[in-house]
């Protein structure tokens, strides 16, 4: 059934406009005037049983095709279905349903679990033929028709506000949920630096509400020696509207210890010329302070320089560390902190709404416009969903546990069946082992690899991929595979037989936001295998690959054994 318009019941003027709907309907469907009424009438009958006996009613029309029994051929029909989840029909001889069975051709109550269930079929002259075209013709009448009264006006507008009552209230708690989930202070303020909105991590370490640091301006949290400064520089910066950059330190409400935190902030513009807002992160930098003291200090002691030079190269590597995690973190924190996905699914959205209701406005070219405005934006959901990906793999570690590689390789052929029968591929593999780790991102590894063994398939060819496994000794491993602290590994490696690639760019593939093809010829992100090298990490291995043009690519993965 072709449904045309649906109406909410609730009082008396709901009825009128049922009534005026279902006039309507018969109108356009070729009925006389007194068909019409009769219809209506038996409409209006149980649409008023319905009122006074459920709770939200909903009348739904249709026109739709019918063979009654002993019939030899289908009649159509004019079907109204009125529904509630909360009634339920116990007395089918009430005097409304039994005047309304007389006006139609048929009535039927159907009592579910989910509520109850009135149909009514009004049969139409069989020299009234219904066809797509002529239900489609309806359906743009009875939206593109002017309120019938001031009532149906403030009810179709006071549906519009709460459905975007609601969704605003889900973006929002999207936003919180996000900016929550992240390891550092996220916040919109006001010019006078007052927190419009902050996530509960300002809270959690600061022990305030954000009243009360409103109120006090931080006094009580920021180091005394850091005061003055900090609120001069903001005060410089808001008047100007320029971005403000400050060190200083907090006090840890758990450890009352003074920890160098970095807000950073940036002027939010409502118009050209006025700033509406300031939004941005705070993030702990201590340790980076620490081990900056600690490496000015080195220089300071050059004659225990003999003593420390251990010590040293372990700061250095723990500065580099840092500084890389750190760069990661604020890369990603500033994507996420702006909620990029809500407003990505939004444009979606919205370009779903001018395609479906305004293309004949838009014109051919307009259409295009918006076709490929949304091809950018599912490019950047793509993008924005892999960098979470990326940044879990660092925030969200799991504690290891024994892991049989055969049942992750089982989960992610699953889930690649549909592209593996597409494809006509053949995949094989060797039985696994065992081994320590994380079944989440090891499904993720595997899961990488296969995909981009059938995405670089030679395009006349099936794609045949081989997994194979092979156990070595530490001090077996290849030249180039510099692991150490387990006595054994295990090497897996997948083989395909794709278009393969220049062997020189073998380091380049595994970096964050490479790829060797254009994004006509191949989808992505260019992060999959940025995620499979951020996995073998996490696990203490080691990944490398084998590659020709033309000739197939191998990927080999060394994990600690069992």
């Amino acid at each position: 059934m072709e449904e045309l318009v649906s109406v909410s019941l609730g009082n008396e003027m709901d009825l009128i406009l049922a009534h005026k709907r279902t006039m309507k309907l018969g109108e356009l469907a070729g009925l006389s005037l007194a068909a019409q009424t009769t219809f209506a009438t038996a409409v209006s009958e149980v649409a008023r049983y319905v009122i006074e006996q459920g709770t939200a009613p909903v009348l739904l029309l249709y026109a739709t095709e019918w063979r009654p029994s002993g019939a030899s051929r289908k009649n159509q029909y004019l079907v109204a279905v009125i529904e509630d989840s909360n009634l339920s029909v116990d007395n089918p001889t009430n005097q409304s349903l039994l005047y309304a069975q007389r006006l139609v051709e048929r009535l039927e109550v159907t009592n579910t679990d989910q509520g109850s269930r009135i149909t009514l079929h009004y049969c139409l002259p069989g020299s009234r033929k219904i066809n797509a075209g002529l239900i489609d013709s309806w359906r743009s009448q009875f939206s593109s028709d002017q309120p019938l009264s001031a009532y149906d006006e403030i009810k179709r507008k006071n549906e519009q506000l709460q459905e975007l009552a609601v969704r605003l209230q889900d973006s929002e708690h999207h936003y919180k949920r996000v900016t929550d989930a992240l390891p550092l202070m996220i916040f919109t303020a006001n010019l006078a630096g007052q927190f419009i909105y902050a996530n509960a991590w300002v809270t959690d370490f600061t022990g305030q509400s954000i009243q009360a640091l409103n109120q006090t301006k931080w006094a009580k949290v920021i180091h005394p020696d850091d005061f003055d400064r900090f609120w001069t520089l903001w005060n410089q910066q808001a008047a100007a509207g320029k971005p403000f950059d400050q060190e200083c330190r907090l006090k840890n409400a758990a450890t009352q210890e003074y920890l160098w935190h970095l807000f950073s902030m940036q002027p939010i513009k409502s118009e050209p010329d006025k700033i509406a807002a300031w939004t941005g992160f705070v993030v702990n930098i201590h340790a980076q302070k620490i081990v900056g003291q600690t490496l000015r200090e080195n220089e300071e002691l050059a004659l225990a320089k003999q003593r420390l030079e251990q010590s040293q190269r372990e700061l250095e590597s723990t500065v580099s560390e840092l500084n890389r995690s750190n760069a990661e973190l604020s890369q990603f924190a500033y994507v996420a902190s702006h909620d990029l996905q809500e407003p990505l699914r939004k444009i979606q959205s919205f370009g779903d709404i001018l395609k479906d209701q305004f293309a004949p406005d838009l014109g051919s070219t307009g259409t295009d416009l918006i076709t490929r405005m949304q091809g950018a934006t599912g490019r950047m959901q793509a993008l924005v969903k892999d960098l979470l990906t990326y940044s879990r793999l660092t925030t969200h570690q799991q504690a290891f546990e024994p892991i049989d590689l055969n049942v992750v390789i089982a989960g992610v052929l699953s889930d690649l069946e549909t592209i593996v029968q597409e494809k006509e591929a053949t995949i094989d593999s060797e039985p696994l082992p065992r081994i320590n780790g994380d079944p989440m991102q090891l499904r993720q590894l595997f899961q990488n690899l296969l995909s981009n063994a059938l995405k670089f398939a030679k395009p006349d060819q099936p794609p045949v991929i081989h997994i194979t496994v092979n156990k070595l000794p530490a001090d077996q491993l290849p030249a180039d595979v510099l692991l150490t602290g387990h006595p054994a590994y295990v090497a897996i490696s997948v083989a395909d037989n794709g278009i393969g690639f220049d062997q020189k760019y073998e380091d380049r593939i595994f970096r964050l936001f490479q790829r060797l093809h254009g994004r006509s010829q191949y989808e992505g992100t260019g992060m999959g295998l940025a995620i499979c090298k951020k996995v073998v990490d996490n696990h203490g291995g080691h990944i490398s690959v084998r590659s020709q043009p033309d000739q197939g690519s191998v990927f080999t993965v060394y994990l600690p054994a069992e």
